[in-house]
């Protein structure tokens, strides 16, 4: 019958190799443990499979991290032409002085005919020896029994002619009351009749108005 080995005690060595290494014996939680085997509390190396399994995790995080890092370029250069197209200062246009504007040039007169001039001075001379109203003047120049001008160079000359028609209506009734008597009524139809003196009502108003 063969005796079972026994193990040393705790603190004494077991022969290994050879008797010059002794190895010491460790005490584990459930008694002595032989020489040769690990304790628990060393680091365990990882074989083959280890090494692999490490080098895909490696490979994966380094694609996503790939992925990541060509995915920022392109955002960064959106923003970066974005804000540069709107952070852009507008250019002010120099300003430019408008042209002078001449002043038109006066227009020149017409010329005066001859019968527009004959005109004026018969209405001047009808003026200086007597007392007509606009309306009395130009008939008077129209007129065939008159001086029979055209009416265009009547009105010409009546439009030209320096007059008062207000004294005129003044030297008019003094005329008439003069030569008769006439109420204020009656002296303002003389005034205004186109038979009479063919002054303006505002006209023969105001003369009444001076004379009485």
């Amino acid at each position: 019958m063969t005796t079972p080995q026994q193990y040393p005690p705790p603190g004494h060595y077991f022969p290994a190799s050879s008797p010059t290494n002794p190895q010491p014996i460790q005490e584990g939680p459930g008694g002595m443990i032989p020489p040769g085997k690990r304790s628990a509390g060393k680091t365990p190396r990882f074989g083959w499979r280890g090494v692999i399994i490490a080098a895909l995790i490696g490979f994966v995080i380094g694609l996503a991290f790939g992925q990541v890092q060509g995915q920022v370029p392109t955002t960064t250069t959106t923003t970066t032409q974005s804000t540069g197209f709107h952070s852009a200062e507008p250019t002010e246009e120099p300003a430019t002085e408008a042209p002078a504007t001449q002043a038109p040039e006066p227009k020149a007169e017409p010329k005066v005919t001859r019968a527009q001039a004959e005109a004026l001075e018969s209405a001047e001379s009808y003026l200086d020896s007597g007392h007509f109203s606009k309306q009395g003047l130009t008939d008077q120049l129209t007129s065939e029994y008159g001086e029979d001008f055209d009416k265009k160079d009547a009105l010409w000359a009546i439009a030209h002619v320096d007059a008062d028609y207000k004294a005129e209506a003044v030297e008019a009734a003094e005329s008439y009351l003069d030569s008769g008597h006439f109420s204020k009524r009656e002296l303002t139809n003389q005034l205004t009749s186109k038979y009479g003196e063919g002054f303006t009502k505002a006209e023969a108003a105001y003369a009444v108005g001076k004379v009485y």
